[in-house]
């Protein structure tokens, strides 16, 4: 019984050797102090520029990956049967001709 347990003990030191040695040499780092609008990567280990910047009087398009300006709030005065296009800030005609 006791050789069982003396070979049980070595068993489980040599198995916690490698845990014990890579949590003494290589330390995780969980965060860091980014700047600025930046994310910590912990794969790359650094600071990552944000992925959407800051556009300045209007929005981001993930899909054009572009600054697009604002889209106006105020509709137009448009004459009857026209429509306010709300993107292009403009009075479009109408969609169907009239009759």
């Amino acid at each position: 019984m006791k050789r069982a347990a003396r070979r049980l003990s070595t068993a489980a030191a040599v198995a916690f050797l490698p845990l014990a040695f890579t949590a003494a040499v290589n330390p995780a780092i969980g965060y860091a102090d980014c700047e600025g609008g930046q994310w910590w990567d912990p794969v790359a280990n650094t600071c990552q520029a944000p992925l959407v910047p800051n556009c300045e009087n209007g929005w981001w398009d993930p899909v054009a990956s572009t600054c697009r300006p604002a889209v106006a709030t105020v509709p137009l005065a448009c004459d009857d049967g026209w429509w306010w296009d709300p993107v292009g800030n403009v009075c479009r005609p109408p969609l169907l001709p009239p009759q």
